[in-house]
């Protein structure tokens, strides 16, 4: 049996809601996922599926539990993620423009993160750029343009891109795909399957849409907020 490349175990998370209650979303709440392992977490809107990414990536912290890389605790309670566990570990939400600077060139804004760990010559960047672009079907002559003037579909695919560039062991797509057309969706989940099985990178696809979820993870769990547990299908 392979071990976890990330886990997380009794995890739980309340925040406190309109007349002051507090409103639990995540009680004892347990992920693993495995090196290569292609994972999918889904569940209605508004029942925990973004604090689980939230808290694996150390904006939210948990009330109790823990987070562990590779059987060390990134995060708890009182510990956060440090730098190297954020090349190991990359995000892409549903806006790519998170990520995307509006003053930037797309090129630049995917060189960037190579460029903030160092990774290889200011020419091998910009090439490693142009390569992750067209891995991810965008052409590489719109690196030169900034994002404003790209489509949806396309600054999304550049903003995988940019995940990809620092090669992380893990990629956490949360409604990554959300608001764009079914063939957008089928043609970057396409790319992103590739660059998955070939870099052997773990993934963590988060969705309310199951059927989208299928088309990629090999494994998916559903979170359902009455019992708070996980049931896999």
């Amino acid at each position: 049996m392979h071990e976890n490349l990330l886990h997380m175990t009794g995890i739980c998370k309340a925040y406190t809601g309109r007349g002051r209650e507090s409103v639990s979303v995540l009680s004892d709440f347990y992920l693993g996922i495995r090196a290569g392992e292609e994972v999918g977490l889904s569940g209605p809107s508004g029942f925990g599926k973004s604090t689980v990414a939230r808290i694996i990536m150390g904006i939210e912290v948990p009330d109790a539990g823990h987070v562990f890389w590779r059987d060390q605790i990134v995060c708890d309670a009182t510990t956060q993620p440090d730098r190297e566990f954020f090349r190991k570990v990359q995000m892409v939400w549903q806006d790519p423009f998170i990520y995307l600077n509006p003053f930037l060139s797309v090129r630049s804004s995917i060189v960037e993160p190579m460029a903030a760990f160092g990774i290889g010559s200011k020419r091998e960047r910009r090439e490693r750029a142009d390569s992750l672009m067209q891995t991810m079907g965008l052409d590489p002559n719109l690196g030169r343009y900034r994002p404003g003037m790209l489509s949806g579909g396309q600054c999304q695919r550049a903003a995988i891109a940019r995940a990809l560039a620092v090669s992380p062991e893990l990629l956490i797509c949360d409604e990554a795909l959300c608001g764009l057309d079914l063939p957008l969706q089928v043609d970057i989940m396409a790319h992103l399957t590739s660059v998955q099985e070939k870099s052997n990178m773990a993934l963590l696809f988060i969705s309310h849409d199951r059927d989208c979820i299928s088309r990629v993870c090999s494994r998916t769990i559903y979170l359902d907020r009455q019992t708070n547990s996980l049931f896999p299908d």
